[in-house]
């Protein structure tokens, strides 16, 4: 049975899609883009004085109705 497999992407196949390499990016596009990564994580971490992570879907205990 033969096996077909698909030709590398070149370079203009890429460019045809809008996808850009590392290499293709200049110096002032790639600090915009580090900064919007360090935004993004400081939005995604977790509470300063929190070790676990809080679940809003886990049910809390009830009080026992034997009182």
């Amino acid at each position: 049975m033969r096996q077909f497999t698909k030709p590398p992407l070149m370079p203009e196949d890429l460019a045809r899609w809008g996808v850009r390499g590392i290499d293709d990016f200049s110096a002032e596009e790639l600090a915009l883009l580090q900064q919007k990564l360090e935004e993004w994580i400081r939005q995604r971490g977790p509470p300063a004085g929190s070790k676990r992570r809080q679940y809003s879907y886990v049910l809390k205990p009830r009080p026992s109705p034997r009182a």
